[in-house]
This record gives structure tokens, C-alpha cells and sequence, in this order.
């Protein structure tokens, strides 16, 4: 029953993502943050495992160890080659292959057990949720489904952690549920600010009031990081800085209310930031773990798949580690040219086309992200699998600017020469 179950749902999924691919995206970046193996469910991570928001958590369970939004994501994929659909790509493709390419070479050289999985999984992120969501989408309006959806979810992450005052919900990790948050918190900032109407944004309002609530006792401070980051991009994107102090403003109440109302464990945590903290000393441990293996080989690492063999809380010394310099510096040049794409792509489009939001949103969550894996796992599914779909919105709002400004030269070089061969007759 469960294999027949299984086959069932490849066939409907197919067909959606054939007939209504906005729907097909939306259960892609919507159930992200569900992390769970469906060959484990049921599995709740260990609160004193710091490998338990890694992806191979619950990995114990039988089944594929894949999410939900794993497998709609490889689903998505095969029906570019059933449709032959093109597949359409941005400035961040070099930088992507050239990236893959040394890592290639670095695990041709140090092959690890858990080389292959890795090396899957970012795959299936970099390139293929890129891809799909570049590519699938017939409009702009389709991506406004998968926001909605996020907030959803989100919606029901939030309200869960704060009935019972805990990030670990729905046998997800803290950080997971954080990351999650983050994201949702981020898109809801862009939805408010774009609202056309005083209702609608007085919605999204409660809407982002709650994320924010419930991103604020996960306790998951690199969730915080990444958020607040995501959103002061959004608002210098849109040189929304009288609502930047507004919004500071407004989130001091909420902050303090709270705070107040967290437990004094819970405070002692979120506040413990020296060495004597086991949860710093343990991001310290792990950076100089890094740092001893980055050190056997600087030029290509030793080998990726090192991020599942220790507590990878820190993505420049993983990246280093792994990868070496070269490694490195390609990563972070991706990051650069979705970013620049994003605030060269914003500059020509009007706050009130209906492609700005999903091209902020994609921009300010892959920077949000790349932060966040600064002070906590990169590597994880959920939060990556949507930052990286952002990017794939992002790429298609460039491509869409790029045509019509194509379209629009083409028409002025029409008028002239018409108007040339008006004068000489």
C-alpha cells in the first residue's frame, strides 16, 4: 500500500507540475521546512545532539532519506526532460560550475564516505531548486502561491512554539524550526510593505507580528541573525529607512514583552555568549576543527562531506575546509552575483510591479541564509531549500527585465527606421 500510495502521488504531482506549476512550486517551498525523512517519521531529534539539525537526522528510519520538499523538488525536475521544457540560467551559473568543479577535484583527491550524499544534496539546492524555479513558472503571479504558503507554515511553526514555549515542534530541531521562521519572517516584511491596501497590510501585519514572536523563543539566535539581515536588505532596497526606525520602533515592545515572558533558563541561554557557555564552547571546538583540516591542504581541503563528520556551525572555515581557498572565494562569488543581480534587476523595475517582491525576497533570503550559516548549519534542509528556490525567483525576474528592456530597444530601433525611411521618401 505504501509503494502504491508512493506511485500515486509521483503521477498526480507531474501532472500538477504540467498543468499548475504554481501549485507544484508551492508544495516545493512551503514544506521545506518540514526537514523530516519520510523513512523516519516520527523521529524527534535529540535536544543535546548538535548533529541533530544536520541533514541526516533521523536518518535511523527505513525509507528514503529525503524531505517532502526533497522529492518535489526532484519531481519538478524530471519534468524538464518529459516536457523538454528550457531550462534558464543567471550571472550565478559560471560561478556555480566553477564552484562544483572544485569540489569535484578536491573529492577526487579525499573521497569520504559521506562525499556522495553530500554532493547530491547540493546539487539537488544549487542548481536544481535554482533551476526549477527559474524556469517553471509561467509569470511573476505564480510565485505569490509559494509565499503564502511559507506563511502558512509559518503560521503554524509560530503559534506551536509559543503554545509550548519550545523550539522543538512537530519533531523538528530548534534551529531548523528557526531557520524556517526566519525566512517566513522575511517574506512577510516584502508582502507588508508591497500590501496595495490599508487591510492588507494591517493582515500582513499581525501575520509578520506573529512570525516574529515565534522566531523570538526558538531561540534560534543565528535564525535571528539571519532574519534581521534579510529585512534591512529589504528596506535599503526599497530606501524604506523612516520605515526601518518605524519598524525598530514598533519591535522594541515586542522584544521586551517577550523577553519578559521567557523563562530564566531560557534567558541564561540566549544571553550566554562567552566561552563558558557549552553552546559557544562547542562552535569554538568546531571552528578550530575546521581550521586543523583546512590547514592538511589549503588549495582543495580535504574533501566534501566533512560538514556531516563534526558540528558545522560555521560556513566560511566549512567551505575552507572542505574546499580550500579556491573553494571558498567561488561560494562567495555566487553569493555576490545573486546579490548584484538582484540590486541591478530592482533598479529597473517600479516598487508596484508584481515581479519586485519575489525578486527582493529572493535576494534578501540568500543573503539571510549565507549569514545565518555564519553562526549555524548551512548544510540543513528547510530554510536552504527555500533560500536557494529565492534565488531561482530572483533569476527569473532578471531574465524578465532583461526582455523587456531586448523588447523595448528592438521597438525604438522599429520607430527609427521607420521614421528614416518616412524622411528620405
Amino acid at each position: 500500500m505504501l509503494y502504491a500510495a508512493g506511485i500515486v502521488y509521483v503521477l498526480v504531482y507531474l501532472a500538477m507540475c504540467w498543468k499548475r506549476p504554481q501549485v507544484a512550486m508551492a508544495l516545493i517551498f512551503a514544506l521545506a521546512p518540514f526537514q523530516n525523512d519520510i523513512g523516519a517519521m516520527g523521529h524527534r531529534p535529540d535536544p543535546n545532539d548538535p548533529l541533530a539539525n544536520n541533514d541526516d537526522s533521523g536518518a535511523a528510519g527505513a525509507g528514503p532519506h529525503y524531505s517532502m520538499a526533497e522529492i518535489n523538488l526532484m519531481l519538478a525536475a524530471v519534468l524538464f526532460i518529459i516536457k523538454r521544457r528550457p531550462v534558464l540560467f543567471g550571472p550565478a551559473f559560471i560561478p556555480t560550475l566553477a564552484y562544483l568543479g572544485v569540489c569535484t577535484a578536491s573529492c577526487m583527491l579525499n573521497w569520504r564516505a559521506s562525499t556522495l550524499t553530500s554532493m547530491v544534496q547540493m546539487i539537488l539546492y544549487i542548481i536544481v531548486a535554482v533551476a526549477v524555479f527559474t524556469s517553471l513558472g509561467r509569470g511573476e503571479q505564480d510565485y505569490y502561491l509559494s509565499f503564502y504558503g511559507l506563511l502558512l507554515v509559518g503560521l503554524v511553526l509560530a503559534i506551536a512554539v509559543l503554545v509550548t514555549h519550545s523550539g522543538y515542534v512537530l519533531n523538528l530541531h530548534k534551529n531548523g524550526v528557526g531557520g524556517s521562521l526566519s525566512c517566513a519572517v522575511i517574506v512577510a516584511t516584502e508582502l507588508w510593505l508591497a500590501a496595495p491596501t490599508r487591510k492588507r497590510r494591517m493582515i500582513m501585519g499581525w501575520v509578520l507580528a506573529t512570525l516574529t514572536a515565534g522566531l523570538f523563543f526558538s531561540l534560534s539566535r543565528g535564525g535571528w541573525v539571519g532574519a534581521g539581515v534579510g529585512i534591512i536588505l529589504i528596506l535599503a532596497m526599497r530606501r524604506e529607512f523612516r520605515t526601518m526606525m518605524k519598524v525598530l520602533v514598533a519591535a522594541v515592545p515586542l522584544i521586551a514583552i517577550c523577553w519578559y515572558l521567557l523563562p530564566d533558563k531560557s534567558k541564561d541561554y540566549t544571553t550566554g555568549l562567552s566561552a563558558k557557555n557549552e553552546n559557544i564552547q562547542m562552535r569554538y571546538n568546531s571552528v578550530e576543527y575546521a581550521r586543523e583540516n583546512f590547514e592538511q591542504n589549503p588549495y582543495l581541503g580535504v574533501g566534501v562531506g566533512l560538514r556531516k563528520e563534526y558540528d558545522a556551525t560555521n560556513l566560511l572555515w566549512l567551505m575552507l575546509a572542505e574546499t580550500g581557498v579556491p573553494g571558498a572565494l567561488t561560494f562567495i562569488i555566487i553569493q555576490f552575483a545573486i546579490v548584484r543581480m538582484v540590486w541591478q534587476t530592482l533598479k529597473r523595475l517600479s516598487r508596484n510591479d508584481p515581479l519586485y517582491s519575489p525578486v527582493a525576497i529572493g535576494g534578501a533570503l540568500m543573503l539571510g541564509r549565507f549569514i545565518h550559516g555564519m553562526v549555524d548549519h548551512y548544510w540543513s534542509r528547510g530554510a536552504i531549500t527555500i533560500a536557494w528556490a529565492g534565488a531561482g525567483m530572483a533569476t527569473y525576474g532578471y531574465l524578465v527585465v532583461r526582455q523587456r528592456e531586448a523588447r523595448e530597444k528592438a521597438r525604438r530601433r522599429a520607430e527609427m527606421h521607420m521614421a528614416l525611411e518616412a524622411q528620405m521618401a
